[in-house]
């Protein structure tokens, strides 16, 4: 059976992924697998606004989105981060295309709380057949974390909620959350196998905390859907933390 494989990487990564990562994607293609990159941006979109004079908010941790900050997240992700991907991939000899949510109806999403969060959503559809399609041509697809309603208006989307969506609708096997450490650490301990239980006890008693939060959250909603194995590391060459039943 042919295995499928999300990774969700940083917007800062199409300057660091390494030689290895790509020859780990090269040598899962020639094992038939089928690859979905989906990429964070927070940097890029953080220093545009800046630029543009637009105020960074957070509330719990998510990036308040106004309209014009949709504006500016779409100039960030679709005319920054996503090209240079691509280019990137293609520097190394992957070939990949990059997908949004205006990729014929590719993610539709609704509003959490206009509100508390403005623009931001979450994503309830995802376009299998578009990227069944792409993955018959053998193209990496790479999509950015943002989603449309069924009236048009375009959403923010946490990247680690958004790969965890598409992991889930694509059934997929393996979802690598790629971070900046090489996966939960517990005391100075490296975790290397839990159960959405355990990262749940972790959670609420505060042992996780931070930018991990999310991660976990976003580990355990999927495996709870049906992917085998979510993966929290650095590197799609180290297993690391792995969240499974």
């Amino acid at each position: 059976m042919t295995k499928k494989i999300v990774i969700k990487i940083g917007g800062t990564a199409a300057t660091q992924l390494s030689p290895a990562f790509f020859e780990t994607i090269k040598i899962w293609q020639k094992q038939d697998a089928k690859i979905i990159i989906v990429h964070g941006g927070g940097n890029h979109i953080s220093s545009l606004m800046a630029q543009l004079n637009e105020p960074v908010q957070k509330v719990n941790g998510i990036r308040f989105t106004t309209q014009k900050g949709i504006e500016i997240t779409k100039m960030a992700l679709l005319g920054q981060v996503q090209p240079d991907l691509v280019e990137t991939f293609r520097l190394n000899s992957v070939a990949a295309i990059g997908l949004n949510a205006g990729s014929n109806q590719l993610l539709t999403g609704h509003m959490l709380d206009q509100d508390v969060y403005g623009y931001v959503g979450a994503i309830h559809q995802v376009n299998s057949q578009l990227i069944q399609n792409m993955w018959q041509q053998n193209l990496v697809p790479i999509i950015a974390p943002l989603a449309m309603s069924n009236d048009g208006q375009w959403l923010n989307v946490n990247a680690d909620h958004a790969a965890t969506a598409i992991a889930k609708y694509m059934q997929a096997d393996e979802l690598y959350l790629l971070t900046d450490v090489s996966g939960v650490k517990v005391s100075g301990n490296m975790l290397h196998k839990i159960t959405p239980q355990k990262a749940l006890e972790l959670q609420e008693s505060h042992v996780i905390t931070g930018g991990m939060v999310p991660k976990i959250s976003s580990a355990i909603h999927a495996v709870e859907r049906g992917v085998h194995n979510v993966h929290i590391t650095n590197t799609v060459t180290h297993p690391g933390t792995i969240i499974t039943l």
